[in-house]
């Protein structure tokens, strides 16, 4: 298994004694440290330890004749955790007692393992190097457990012990909760369907972990990131008890919250002022074209009022009839604009009456006779027969059926179909035409919005205000608005719905 504080080749070795002087033993030795200091003599070997860092000293207790036991007791005093192994001759049988005092790794008999002494070499680095692994596992470990919230308990879920992490986060002394059932940490807010996942999963003796919302002591929320791990009797097998290690995590998410609510309103006042921008231009454009025709035709009106006689009286019918329905459309337009900020702060006042539900459709189309005319579409008007009157704001309900009705004359083919239906519980009012139908039906209700691609594709044909300005006023008269596909006709189908109980 590899361990994330391992690493090859990072211990460092002092050869002592008969090693020193083998060369077949100090060649592959070398590759598999990472510095290897080499010494015979007893003052040098002292020196080599103090002036380095030594992980393990490795040769024979004496050579040619000199003992290095005094030299190592004064090593083993200075540094009592330096690793040593040693290799015993027959001469060094005097020192024995005072070498095994030196409370040494291994003590081999030189003359039985003279020919596995590189093995016994490689195997205490490994010995030193999982000794240094399992001391850092364990710190890291530790670290890990002292910043997490850590709670045990027993197979019922009643807490037998906690941290002191436990007790700062959630509030609860160890007296408020050992003993009590993990269930005193439950959020309301939480499903059932995640605590039967938790206890499946452990009492099969798998790790469960999931982010958990936990309720604290003074009913604050504690977002957790939670691991519980399960734990088995070596001999039985069974689960004895269940260790929870929670990260508090509540901090780390109210942040990406506040990030991503602040991109959110970035984008929203990126997209408002796309919007913004898109409007003026389409508005400009709708003003602009009626405000053409003003200036054209009065002005050539001006210029020839010295022969004004001269000019045939239909002509100048004509001129004076594209004036006034262009300043017409201008006023519709500005008019729009001035009651959609008005409806958007329900500043609009309304006026009740009892009018003919069917007489006001037929108004609204016959003054959008010359639209349809303008763009070669025919408008068509069905009804089932029935006298229908309701009790609402007539100007304004014409209003909502003249901006169905412009909408889908712009952008129908070639014919628009009006139909009018009732029965004991409800009116329909359906407007269909047959163009290209809309995508998306929902955002076309929002402000600036239009069905068709850029902003300057001239497929549209308006303000970008008018299925808003619709949107709002069925809100305040009680009326539902939809849009679906037409199956007759192909394009896009709008039902304005009101009940009569209403």
């Amino acid at each position: 298994m590899k361990h994330i504080f391992y690493k090859e080749n990072q211990l460092s070795a002092l050869i002592i004694g008969d090693m020193a002087q083998d060369n077949t033993f100090l060649s592959p030795a070398q590759n598999i440290c990472k510095s290897l200091h080499v010494s015979v003599l007893a003052p040098q070997i002292q020196k080599v330890v103090l002036e380095n860092k030594i992980d393990l000293i490795f040769g024979t207790l004496s050579y040619q004749g000199i003992s290095y036991l005094k030299v190592l007791q004064e090593i083993k005093q200075i540094n009592p955790k330096i690793e040593i192994i040693l290799f015993l001759k027959v001469e060094d049988v005097d020192y024995l007692y005072d070498a095994l005092a030196l409370k040494c790794s291994r003590y081999l008999y030189l003359k039985e393992e003279e020919e596995h002494v590189f093995k016994h070499f490689r195997d205490g680095l490994d010995v030193i190097s999982h000794k240094d692994i399992f001391l850092k596992d364990t710190q890291y470990l530790s670290a890990l457990i002292e910043s997490s919230v850590v709670s045990q308990s027993d197979i019922q879920g009643n807490v037998t012990y906690i941290n002191d992490n436990f007790t700062k986060v959630t509030g609860y002394t160890k007296e408020e909760i050992i003993g009590k059932n993990h269930r005193i940490l439950r959020h309301p807010s939480n499903g059932p369907e995640i605590f039967q996942e938790m206890w499946g999963t452990i009492t099969q003796g798998k790790v469960w972990r999931e982010r958990v919302l936990n309720k604290n002591k003074d009913g604050s929320d504690f977002w957790a990131d939670t691991i519980i791990i399960p734990f088995k009797d070596e001999k039985t097998g069974e689960i004895i008890q269940y260790i929870a290690i929670r990260r508090d995590i509540t901090q780390m998410l109210e942040e990406r919250r506040a990030i991503h609510a602040r991109e959110i309103k970035a984008n929203e006042q990126t997209k408002l002022s796309e919007a913004k921008d898109a409007f003026l231009i389409l508005f400009t454009h709708e003003l602009k074209t009626p405000l053409n025709a003003i200036i054209n035709f009065s002005q050539y009106l001006h210029k020839n009022m010295y022969r004004i006689e001269d000019i045939p009286k239909v002509k100048q019918a004509h001129l004076l009839e594209q004036i006034y329905k262009s300043a017409s459309s201008m006023l519709e337009n500005v008019t729009n604009i001035l009651d959609l900020s008005k409806l958007r702060n329900h500043k609009i006042n309304y006026t009740y009456t009892l009018f003919n539900l069917k007489e006001s459709i037929q108004d609204v189309i016959g003054k959008h006779e010359s639209l349809a005319l303008e763009n070669k579409k025919d408008v068509v008007f069905q009804d089932d027969g029935s006298e229908v009157h309701i009790s609402s704001d007539e100007f304004r309900f014409k209003q909502i059926i003249a901006n169905i009705l412009s909408n889908a004359i712009k952008y129908g083919s070639s014919v628009v179909e009006v139909f009018l239906l009732c029965d004991k519980e409800k009116i329909e009012i359906i407007i269909e035409d047959d163009g290209k139908g809309i995508v998306d039906k929902q955002s076309v209700f929002e402000l600036y919005e239009q069905s068709s691609g850029g902003i300057t594709n001239m497929e549209k044909k308006g303000t970008g205000i008018g299925l808003t300005f619709v949107k709002l006023l069925c809100v305040d008269l009680g009326f539902s608005c939809v849009i679906e596909d037409s199956k007759t006709l192909g394009g896009a189908k709008f039902i304005l719905t009101k009940k009569l109980k209403d």
